[in-house]
C-alpha cells in the first residue's frame, strides 16, 4: 500500500539526543542545547491553579478536558461513572508515606524487549485528548512489534504511547508535571499500561524525552530517525531493577473501558520545564487540553482494589524475544483512539 505522507527525517540535533541515551538502560544523560529552562515554581502555580479548577467545575456539556466535566461522563458511557461490576477506574492516588504494599511473586515481575533494537519508524498522532506516537498504523504498512512486554504469562505489544500534563495518577496526592503511558496489548485482547511519572525538578535530564519534545508536535506523519537510530522508549525510561507499583483500572477517556492492567515506575524521569510548557501550549492551541493547557483525568475512588508492587525484570536484554502472536486490528485501534 502506497504511504498517505512523506517519510520525515529528523534533524542531527535529535540524532544527538538519542545517541547519547546509555546503551544499557539506566541513569540518563545531561541536557544540553537551545532548551532554555522554565522555573519549576512557575509551572508549579499553573498546576494549582488547574486543581483549583478542576475540583469547581460541573454542569452540563459533552466530555473535553476545557472545564473537566467529570459529571458528564457518565452520558457517555456508565463505566466512566464506576458503574460496572467492578467499579475499577483509572487513575488513582498511591498512598506511599505510611502505606505498605504486597510484592507480587518474582515469577511475575516483567520482561521488556527491543526486537533488532526497536522500531524503525513511528508515526506522529494528534488526537483529540493528547499528542502520541504509534507504532501501527495499517493505512501505511506500519506494523511495528519489535517493543514487547513479557508479563504474568503473556507477551504484550507496545501500540503507542502519550503525555498527559498533569500526571494523571498522584502519589500521595501529588501530582508530578507530566506522565507518559505505554499503551500495550497482547493477542488475547488484554491491555497493560506502563505509566512513568516525569518531573522537572531535577539535573540530569532525560536524553529520550528531549529528543521526542525537541521534534515538535506536527502530526500525522510517519517519522524515522537518522542512521541506525529505533525508537525505544524502553531504553529510554525504564531502569532494569526499577521498582512499580500494580493496579486495576481503565482507560482514562471515555469509553473508559476497564479491565485495564497499571503498571506505574516509581521512580521518575526528568526533563526540562520548557518542554512541559511547549506541550500545554500545544495542548492549548488544538483545543486537546483545558484551558490551562493540561489533560488529565481527575483521580478516582480506589474502592477495594489492591495496589501491589514489583521490579522491572529486565529492560531490554540481549538474546531471544518472545513472540506476541496476531493482534486484532480492531483492538490495536482501539488501543490506539481511546487509550
Amino acid at each position: 500500500m502506497a504511504r498517505l505522507a512523506p517519510v520525515v527525517l529528523l534533524s542531527l540535533l535529535l540524532a544527538s539526543a538519542f545517541s547519547a541515551a546509555p546503551e544499557v538502560c539506566g541513569a540518563p544523560g545531561t541536557e544540553a542545547g537551545a532548551c532554555e529552562d522554565e522555573d519549576s515554581s512557575v509551572l508549579q502555580m499553573n498546576f494549582e491553579q488547574s486543581q483549583h479548577a478542576s475540583s469547581a467545575a460541573g454542569g452540563g456539556g459533552i466530555f473535553d478536558y476545557k472545564s473537566f466535566h467529570i459529571g458528564d461522563w457518565p452520558a457517555i458511557n456508565a463505566q466512566c461513572a464506576g458503574g460496572s461490576t467492578t467499579g475499577f477506574q483509572a487513575p488513582i492516588n498511591i498512598a506511599v508515606h505510611g502505606a505498605h504494599y504486597e510484592t507480587m511473586p518474582r515469577k511475575s515481575w516483567p520482561k521488556f524487549y527491543a526486537r533488532d533494537g526497536g522500531c524503525e519508524e513511528a508515526y506522529f498522532v494528534a488526537k483529540g485528548t493528547a499528542w502520541q506516537v504509534d507504532f501501527m498504523k495499517p493505512e501505511i504498512n506500519l506494523d511495528c512489534k519489535n517493543l514487547e512486554m513479557e508479563w504474568n504469562g503473556k507477551v504484550y505489544a507496545l501500540v503507542q504511547f502519550h503525555f498527559h500534563t498533569l500526571s494523571e495518577d498522584t502519589v500521595d496526592f501529588q501530582p508530578t508535571a507530566m506522565q507518559m503511558h505505554m499503551v500495550h496489548l497482547a493477542a488475547d485482547g488484554s491491555v497493560a499500561v506502563v505509566g512513568v511519572l516525569i518531573k522537572t525538578d531535577g539535573f540530569y535530564k532525560n536524553p529520550f524525552l528531549k529528543g521526542i519534545f525537541g521534534a515538535g508536535f506536527d502530526s500525522d506523519r510517519p517519522v524515522t530517525l537518522p542512521g541506525k537510530q529505533r525508537f525505544n522508549p524502553y531504553k529510554g525510561v525504564l531502569k532494569k531493577s526499577g521498582e512499580f507499583w500494580h493496579y486495576a483500572g481503565s482507560f482514562t477517556t471515555p469509553p473508559c473501558t476497564e479491565g485495564v492492567d497499571f503498571l506505574i515506575a516509581q521512580t521518575p524521569v526528568i526533563i526540562s520545564a520548557c518542554h512541559v510548557k511547549s506541550y500545554m501550549q500545544y495542548l492549548q492551541g488544538t483545543g486537546s487540553g483545558n484551558s490551562y493547557g493540561q489533560n488529565h483525568r481527575p483521580i478516582q475512588p480506589l474502592k477495594d482494589r489492591v495496589i501491589t508492587t514489583g521490579r522491572f525484570l529486565e529492560v531490554c536484554p540481549s538474546g531471544s524475544v518472545p513472540d506476541v502472536g496476531h493482534l486484532d486490528p480492531r483492538q490495536v485501534k482501539i488501543c490506539e483512539g481511546e487509550a
